[in-house]
């Protein structure tokens, strides 16, 4: 079930409402602009017009410790799909962010109903991506950080992109069902941040370190300059955040 709006607050808080409803899975909910587009970490999602903004309802069967799996399970269903309709081949920046030249495409938000018999009775998958947007439609301190399709040169209307992602998704949540190994092994072949110098913010310092990759559990790890390794949880609130190149490394 497609339910469209010119105007939402946030797509993924009617959804919520659906979904505790009774709504069943593959139930979405898109707009074509939202007012109060939600970000990890409470922090607001820019959502101007141009964008492909839309929540989806998966009511998964998942052990209690996957279900954290489920946003990296998403990153790789919108690449396959990004891929498969417009031929952009796009990288996922843990834990959440869709990455295509260095620049953010998009983002995705994963948030849980109330549990039953310690399991969440549905999930909705919050997306966001950058699809005929400009620059000058978001606000100044976003315009160097974030790119779009139109920017690539992909004509593409964003409700085209909406059938062919959601049935992406779909299949990825069902692989982490029965494939998670698979899953994972395909998001590590999109890592944008492995191997990047990073700034890890831990116990009040900011660590320098470097991207080493996606652990089993679905936490990142990072190496500091005495190379310990730290494991990030992606309930940390912005724990991560690529290290600005000196002027020479430009």
């Amino acid at each position: 079930m497609f339910q469209q709006y010119p105007v939402l607050d946030s797509t993924s808080s009617l959804a919520l409402d659906l979904a505790q409803q009774g709504a069943e899975q593959g139930t979405v909910v898109q707009a074509d602009q939202q007012t109060g587009g939600r970000g990890r970490g409470g922090r607001s999602f820019a959502s101007p017009l141009g964008g492909l903004y839309f929540s989806l309802i998966v009511r998964p069967a998942l052990e209690p410790g996957d279900f954290p799996l489920l946003t990296l399970a998403a990153g790789v269903g919108l690449s396959r799909g990004i891929k498969q309709a417009t031929g952009v081949q796009v990288q996922l920046k843990w834990p959440n962010d869709l990455y295509v030249a260095d620049r953010k495409l998009g983002g995705i938000l994963t948030e849980s109903g109330p549990l039953r018999g310690g399991l969440p009775e549905f999930v909705v998958i919050g997306v966001g991506i950058n699809v005929a947007t400009l620059p000058e439609q978001f606000p100044l301190d976003l315009r160097g950080r974030i790119i779009s399709l139109a920017e690539l040169g992909v004509a593409y209307h964003p409700i085209d992109l909406l059938p062919p992602l959601c049935e992406a998704l779909l299949v990825a949540v069902k692989q982490l069902q029965q494939d998670k190994a698979a899953v994972l092994a395909e998001w590590r072949q999109r890592d944008y941040l492995l191997g990047r110098p990073l700034e890890y913010y831990h116990e009040g310092q900011v660590l320098s370190a470097i991207g080493a990759g996606l652990a089993e559990d679905g936490r990142y790890l990072v190496l500091d300059q005495q190379q310990v390794e730290h494991r990030v949880t992606a309930g940390d609130l912005n724990p991560i955040k690529v290290a600005a190149l000196r002027p020479n490394e430009q």
